[in-house]
Order: structure tokens, then sequence, then C-alpha cells
């Protein structure tokens, strides 16, 4: 509030003597004083943001869009050649597998290979490990995420 106050004195008494000024020259008054009015609300316009910088800086990256159906996507997910098991597909058997890891209090970066196997059955710790995932590991896989939980406390099931 202080600095608007500061600046209308501030134009008030650079305004007076320019008007007068102007006045002396032959300037018509309303038409002095109109334009220093004009001219100090340029100056206020000038000074404000027309940008909003309360975000952070850089902005971040907009959001790669991928064409096509995911259903599309997936079904060309296991190489039919070599059986090698596609990027998309593991990520999704992966993310799968740890939310049933996480159910039973385990995350499947830091969990034994006995205690995953115990939960999702045996092989399924080397499955999601392996370097490339196969068709029948991928097969095993998805048998064990279908059945049902292994209850983690077998005295009250």
């Amino acid at each position: 509030m202080r600095r608007w106050i500061v600046l209308v004195v501030l134009w008030i008494a650079v305004g007076v003597p320019v008007a007068l000024l102007l006045d002396f020259l032959g300037v018509p008054l309303p038409f002095g004083i109109a334009w220093i009015l004009v001219f100090a609300a340029a100056l206020l316009i000038a000074q404000q943001s027309f940008l909003d910088e309360s975000g952070p800086w850089p902005p971040p990256p907009p959001e790669q869009v991928q064409r096509g159906s995911e259903v599309s996507r997936l079904a060309w997910a296991v190489d039919a050649r070599t059986g090698v098991v596609g990027i998309p597909l593991r990520r999704r058997v992966s993310a799968l597998a740890d939310r049933r890891l996480r159910e039973h209090g385990l995350s499947l970066e830091n969990a034994d290979a006995a205690a995953v196997d115990a939960i999702l059955g045996p092989g399924a710790h080397a499955a999601l490990i392996v370097a490339e995932m196969r068709r029948p590991d991928l097969e095993r896989l998805l048998r064990a995420l279908e059945a049902p939980p292994v209850p983690s406390n077998p005295e009250r099931a």
C-alpha cells in the first residue's frame, strides 16, 4: 500500500510541473494532463507481469502420448521366433508381482528368493530377475498371479 502512495505522490510531483510547462508552451492544460495520465497508465501497465512465474523452472517436459491401444502393444510383446518377452509386458507382469508381494509385506527389490517363491510359486523369483524373460517363465508367473493369494498367516485362514 505504501508503494502506491509513493507512486501517486511522485506522479503528482512530476506531473504538475510538466503540465505547467506544457501550458506555458501553448498546449491546453486539460490536453496536457490527459497525456500525462495516459503516460502514467502506460508505465503502470508496463510494470505488470503477464506471465505466471509461480511454478517450477524449468517446466517439466511434456508427457509422451503413445499412439495405439495398450492391447495391441501387449499382443506383440512376446517374440514368436525367440520366445523373449518384450519390455512393456515384462514391466506389467513385474508390477503385478510386486503388488502381490506388497500385500504380504515384501518388496520385489529387497525380498529374498525363498520368500518370493513361497508366495508366487517355485521359480518365480528367478523368472522375475532373469535378463531375458522367456515364454515359459511368463506363463508360470501369470498362473501364479491368477491364483488366489496365499494367506500370510496360515493359522488365521
